[in-house]
């Protein structure tokens, strides 16, 4: 089994490595100030330049400043898509810089390789390729803007590469844990920092739970983020043995569900309880049904006023004229975009028109079917199945502790993102796929180390028969 990089480093390639970027972090100083460049840009090149040196020598510490930019990156406007605005974040930079150290260590260093296999990559490369050439079509037809379409693909790649870097690099149990830990601690924070929001947030206004520098409040990007990482440390806290650390899980469990309630965001708390009712459909504990029964029952009495509100907005504004489904306009929006979607989707009903072809619409599956067609959606689908599949045999597997407890949450987690993109872009919201693809790379190595481990006993077994 490959070891960690840092593990496999020779002293003697890593001093000629050393030296090698000091003369090229040199290099590029030299060129900075010889260039006249502006001091913003010079200084963002020299901690580009950093970032690459940092993440050779250590790849667990360039993982944990992306991790942390995931969430707490500054986002910076550089034109509009429509009615969106089109913005690059730091995470945007750091992703491809990781990748080039990464590259570095495996010419320099001889180390494994880059792009092991998964059950993910056949299902991934095919969206990708369907995916540019059903814009380039698009293009052609005149429904696309091209330049806007491969922005949007090019953040679903670096997802991707997300998965595949977390993937390729995270090799024992102890390297999963540290992950994860950092991962929770970074939603703890992300809490905290909601959880001060608290107190201003009003109904129906721009004072509303939003995620770090995310400039206009999207209460569905924090909602969904925080609806998928509430499943996995209350799956964690259900199997975490230690009683210090499911106090612990119960204390940031706590600090992230209050403003989480308070983002009023009501497909975020569909996905929330429907990937509670899952975790209970599959420990089948009487207690835990009757505790998320007993919430339920609960939440008109015990929930706060300004949540209460926005849940009867539903059916309140459903007397307004144009309110033709009984529901709120916004609710009705989010169903009368498959009728629209299917007047241009009969065109071209296999691979769509294209990416960025359909902008407006907030139901991720009624934008993949117009962007990509039944084609591209039958692949979403397929890339979800073949993780549920895995997440299932992995969750049958273990026996017990944090790895069970997380893969439970991550399996609810699924179910709570799959229905998140009913009312939202979910795909394309950079803050809920990079960490999702981040948790997804963690799960995919604990399966095949767990592959690996089941393997190995069976070898033993047999080995120990034969004799």
């Amino acid at each position: 089994m490959a070891q960690p990089l840092e593990a496999r480093s020779d002293p003697k390639q890593v001093v000629v490595s050393l030296v090698l970027f000091i003369l090229l972090a040199a290099f590029v100083v030299y060129w900075g100030l010889a260039s006249n460049l502006s001091f913003p840009f010079f200084f963002l090149i020299v901690l580009g330049m950093g970032f690459l040196i940092l993440s050779f020598f250590s790849i667990t510490t360039g993982l944990v400043v992306m991790t942390l930019a995931m969430l707490f990156s500054p986002e910076f406007k550089i034109g509009m898509i429509g009615v969106r605005e089109l913005t690059v974040r730091l995470e945007d930079g750091l992703i491809p810089i990781l990748m080039m150290a990464s590259v570095a260590r495996l010419a320099i260093l001889k180390e494994y390789r880059l792009l092991s296999s998964s059950p993910l990559n056949a299902p991934i490369f095919l969206l990708l390729a369907l995916s540019f050439v059903s814009t380039f079509r698009g293009a052609m037809l005149g429904a696309v803007s091209l330049v806007p379409a491969l922005f949007y693909i090019l953040k679903t790649i670096e997802f991707f590469c997300i998965f595949f870097f977390v993937f390729n690099y995270v090799r024992t149990e102890k390297q999963i844990r540290f992950f994860l830990v950092f991962t929770i601690l970074v939603v703890c924070l992300v809490g905290i920092y909601t959880l001060t929001q608290v107190p201003n947030v009003e109904i129906f206004s721009e004072h509303r739970i939003t995620a770090p520098f995310e400039g206009s409040p999207e209460p569905a990007t924090i909602g969904g983020y925080m609806a998928f990482f509430l499943l996995i440390i209350f799956s964690l806290f259900l199997y975490e043995k230690k009683i210090w650390m499911k106090l612990l899980y119960g204390v940031v469990g706590l600090i992230v569900f209050i403003p989480f309630v308070y983002t009023l965001n009501r497909t975020s708390y569909i996905a929330l309880l429907c990937g509670l009712l899952f975790i209970a459909f599959v420990e089948k504990r009487k207690s835990l049904v009757f505790f998320i029964l007993a919430l339920m029952l609960l939440a008109p009495i015990v929930l706060p006023a300004i949540v209460k509100e926005r849940l009867l907005f539903t059916l309140a504004d459903a007397v307004n004229p144009g309110r033709n489904l009984g529901v709120d306009q916004s609710f009705q929006e989010r169903i009368y975009v498959y009728r629209r979607m299917w007047n241009t989707l009969k065109y071209s009903p296999f691979i769509g028109f294209g990416v960025m072809s359909y902008q407006t619409v907030d139901s991720q599956y009624a934008r993949t079917l117009h962007e990509i067609g039944v084609i591209g959606l039958g692949i979403w689908l397929w890339i979800f199945w073949r993780l549920f599949r895995m997440s299932q045999w992995l969750f049958d597997a273990l026996e017990g502790g944090y790895r069970k407890g997380m893969v439970l949450g991550y399996r609810a987690g699924l179910v709570g993102i799959l229905l998140h993109g009913f009312g939202a872009i979910t795909f394309y919201i950079v803050r809920i796929m990079e960490p999702f693809w981040f948790i997804t790379g963690l799960i995919v190595s604990l399966y095949f180390l767990k592959l690996r481990e089941n393997q190995a006993a069976l070898a033993e077994v047999e080995e120990e028969s034969s004799a």
